[in-house]
């Protein structure tokens, strides 16, 4: 309900936070069409926005700055959209400068403040039912504590805890008590009129689990269970499902579905034929360079893994006087003396990569995604790195996490390829446009720079 209200709020607050900008300036206008246009453009985009830009599914976390990102990135969305109309439509002459930067600029601010205040209020609205500690957790393991640590950072959802059941242990944890076994919870609940109850077991405990769900069907209490999937170290979606009636948690899931894959798909698109624009003039002097400064062909094509583990061609210009693949494929190694004189400077600042953005247009790869290594490696590193084939749940990139986190070039060493593993599932399972955004600049920083490539 509050999400719902939530999204409510944000597409009027944009338009309020319009008229009341437009009003600063020249007074109401709204009786206009194109206003009017506008407002209702700015009500049906700001959820959608919002909603991609990941602000709902972060409404929740104990981290606001997160927070704070995705709203500004979802108004950006938002601008962006508007603009296009505008543009489209040869009507942007109709708004003034001073105006829509002002709208620019306060809507994001009013946006973080509303969830800002909207928190405060539901805290003091629900101070004497935290007070109350209407809630029980069976189960003091590390899930039980978990959920305790979740419900005393968020003291805005209204939900105490009044203390832990539990077979193996007693006193206090988290400044809680433990109130009894777990035997004792249906006639403590009943008795108490506890309102909620977290059953926060381990996956082994599934006959504990039915009994006490069994014993709690004669109280009105609201049970949840809590899945201990946090055991799972590779862990990268959480999200529930539903099949018809049947619940299920995916653990591994790409976060490209739906919405989420036609606008990864649509910026891939665009970014990569504007990049494709501007460097051709580019792409041409490296081929004819290459052409004349070593025997050889202009492009470098190799066989790679992509998404679901698939195979596919890869683009690249030669660096080297060789053009080796499958099993007999030899990673790049510091003064290797395969690499050309002009191969080692493309290869320093990542020219070498730019062809990608074909394969980017194909469908093949995405601009930002899991580097795709050589099959060779694919099949040596699976074996050796868990989760390695996860990386395959997405595109590969041509630019990643991992390369402008410090794993960029030979991965030499087992740690080395497990902190590039380690950073691309990250990516998956935190994946936002602003994200995307975030590593483009950064590589396009880090290229010019020549970090740790050779």
């Amino acid at each position: 309900m509050i999400g719902l209200l939530l999204k409510v709020s944000d597409a009027l607050l944009g338009v309020l936070i319009f008229a009341l900008c437009q009003y600063a300036y020249h007074g109401f206008v709204f009786h206009s069409l194109i206003y009017e246009f506008f407002a209702v453009l700015i009500v049906l985009l700001s959820p959608v926005c919002l909603e991609l830009s990941g602000a709902y599914r972060t409404w929740s976390s104990k981290v606001p700055r997160f927070e704070g990102r995705s709203v500004i990135f979802g108004c950006i969305l938002v601008y962006l959209c508007l603009m296009f109309v505008a543009y489209a439509f040869k009507i942007s002459g109709a708004f003034s400068r001073v105006i829509v930067l002002s709208w620019f600029f306060s809507w994001p601010v009013a946006l973080v403040l509303l969830r800002k205040v909207l928190r405060i209020v539901l805290k003091y609205r629900n101070r004497d039912r935290i007070r109350s500690q209407t809630a029980i957790i069976v189960g003091a393991g590390d899930l039980g504590l978990s959920v305790a640590r979740y419900l005393e950072e968020n003291a805005w959802l209204g939900v105490g805890v009044r203390g832990f059941f539990d077979d193996k242990k007693d006193g206090s944890l988290e400044n809680k008590p433990v109130l009894g076994r777990t035997e004792n919870v249906a006639s403590f609940v009943r008795e108490h009129k506890a309102e909620y109850v977290f059953l926060a077991l381990p996956m082994r405990a599934e006959d504990k689990v039915k009994r006490l769900v069994t014993e709690l069907t004669d109280s009105t209490a609201t049970v949840y269970l809590v899945p201990d999937i946090f055991q799972f170290e590779m862990m990268l979606s959480g999200a529930p499902r539903y099949f018809g009636e049947i619940a299920a948690i995916a653990l591994w899931e790409s976060p490209f579905i739906g919405l989420n894959a036609a606008l990864k798909r649509l910026f891939d698109i665009i970014f990569a034929s504007l990049a494709l624009i501007i460097i051709s003039p580019g792409l041409l002097a490296f081929a004819l360079a290459i052409k004349l400064s070593s025997p050889g062909p202009v492009f470098f094509t190799q066989q790679r893994y992509g998404l679901r583990g698939e195979p596919f061609w890869i683009l690249k210009f030669r660096t080297m006087t060789v053009c080796e693949d499958g099993n007999n494929f030899v990673q790049c190694t510091q003064c290797d003396p395969r690499v050309t004189r002009l191969g080692a400077f493309m290869r320093k600042y990542s020219l070498d990569e730019l062809p990608q953005f074909f394969n980017v247009l194909q469908g093949k790869m995405s601009v930002v995604g899991p580097r795709p290594h050589a099959v060779s490696m694919n099949e040596e590193y699976r074996k050796l790195v868990a989760g390695y084939m996860l990386r395959h749940k997405v595109k590969p990139g041509v630019t990643g996490l991992a390369q402008v986190s410090g794993f960029r070039g030979e991965t030499n060493t087992m740690e080395k390829m497990e902190g590039r593993v380690r950073k691309d599932l990250e990516y998956i399972k935190s994946w936002t446009l602003f994200l995307d955004l975030k590593i483009i600049l950064k590589t396009i920083w880090g290229g010019f720079t020549g970090w740790n490539a050779y």
